[in-house]
């Protein structure tokens, strides 16, 4: 290699730095703290993490064959920022990290969160589940548990389903009073567990930047903390082969009716089984002749398979037991236009939890459910009437 080809190398390492490419798999952290599983989610200036806590002294990381404790890992990148603009990223940061209104779930631990600076690198490290919980919870992504290997879970039923979707539904509403915007919304950053008991499921991970609200201490007025927000952090540039994007997304415009779009192709997914077909072909599918229709679009999200043609599949057509109520719920929610859908995602909420299950016939009686209760009752009487009693 000469001396040019030297000097480009590190002109490209330095470029790379500046735009802030995500670390690889397997990366250490922050002194040797945290060791990165796997690359969630990306968005300009900001990446998202999940990693594993290490055992041991910082100087010397120690593996053991127990799993160590869950983290989700939000990655601020500051290079080639100025001194106040780093100054102001960190101070949102810290505002963020001390709200009690904001990180996911309350019911998730909070002793292990922490905020830490390396280089030019900011790291909010959430702490999902500890070392107990890592023994006996199976913890995966919604995007883990639906799209990996097409196998549905049986326990995931029409009523859990709803349930999730109006969990979702405020938290999104919660970051929207604080002026954040997420625009890429999809199932990469929406943490369950394996068989939905832990009481967090479902729960959003932190992958967006320090909302506008908490700006404002250090930038003024809360126009100018918004200006300020979508300079340093833009818009994503999402692939147009996401389906749970808006279509307004990829020309690069995003409001609160945009997540209320990415909730919708949420709740569809988990109503029907499958994703809805992509924004973009149901664009294309309103400039076409309908008649014209019917070639097979590629499936974007494999192995889910996506019916064939470009128009959305009213989702009744894919689970025949799914009431209009909740039929026209999802189809306004998807409304390509956005004045046609729900104004914000409390709206959406509203809308929900609105509905009558009983009168609808979703709520049923699980086996499951009946047997904890009876074993409770049988555990209850024993300690009353003593166990020898008991025929």
């Amino acid at each position: 290699m000469n001396e040019a080809q030297t000097k480009e190398s590190a002109w490209d390492v330095e470029e790379r730095e500046l735009r802030g490419a995500a670390l690889p798999e397997g990366s250490i952290i922050l002194g040797g703290r945290y060791r990165l599983i796997r690359l969630l989610h990306e968005r300009p200036r900001v990446h998202l993490y999940l990693a594993r806590r290490l055992s041991g002294r910082r100087e010397r990381i120690q593996y053991s064959e127990e799993p160590e404790p869950l983290v989700a890992v939000r990655e601020l990148l500051l290079g080639g920022l100025s001194a106040r603009e780093r100054m102001q990223i960190e101070r949102a940061a810290y505002e963020e990290f001390a709200s009690f209104t904001l990180l996911a779930s309350p019911r998730l631990p909070e002793a292990g969160d922490r905020l830490r600076v390396e280089g030019d690198r900011h790291y909010l490290v959430q702490q999902l589940i500890g070392l107990r919980q890592a023994r006996e919870l199976e913890v995966m992504t919604l995007a883990d548990l639906l799209l990996a290997d097409g196998r549905w879970p049986a326990w995931l039923d029409l009523e859990i389903a709803l349930s999730w979707s109006i969990q979702l539904a405020r938290l999104v509403a919660r970051l929207h009073r604080l002026g954040c915007v997420l625009g890429d919304l999809d199932p990469a950053t929406v943490l369950i567990d394996a068989e939905g008991r832990a009481p967090w499921s479902p729960t959003l991970l932190v992958s967006w930047p320090p909302p506008p609200v908490f700006w404002q201490a250090t930038v003024g007025t809360p126009q100018l903390a918004v200006e300020h927000y979508r300079q340093l952090f833009p818009s994503p540039a999402p692939s147009a082969a996401n389906p749970f994007v808006a279509p307004e997304v990829f020309s690069g415009q995003c409001d609160e009716r945009s997540d209320v779009y990415s909730l919708g192709a949420l709740l569809y997914l988990l109503c029907t089984h499958y994703a809805p077909i992509t924004a973009t072909h149901r664009q294309l599918a309103e400039i076409l002749d309908c008649e014209e229709m019917g070639a097979e679009v590629p499936d974007p999200l494999e192995p889910l398979p996506v019916p064939e043609g470009l128009a959305l599949v009213p989702p009744h057509l894919l689970n025949v037991h799914l009431p209009l109520a909740i039929e026209d719920i999802l189809l306004r929610a998807l409304a390509l236009d956005p004045e046609q859908r729900y104004p914000s995602a409390f709206a959406l909420v509203e809308e929900l939890e609105a509905l009558d299950l009983r009168r609808l016939g979703i709520l049923r009686y699980r086996p499951g459910v009946v047997a904890r209760c009876l074993s409770k009752l049988s555990a209850f009487l024993r300690r009353c009437i003593g166990a020898d009693d008991l025929v």
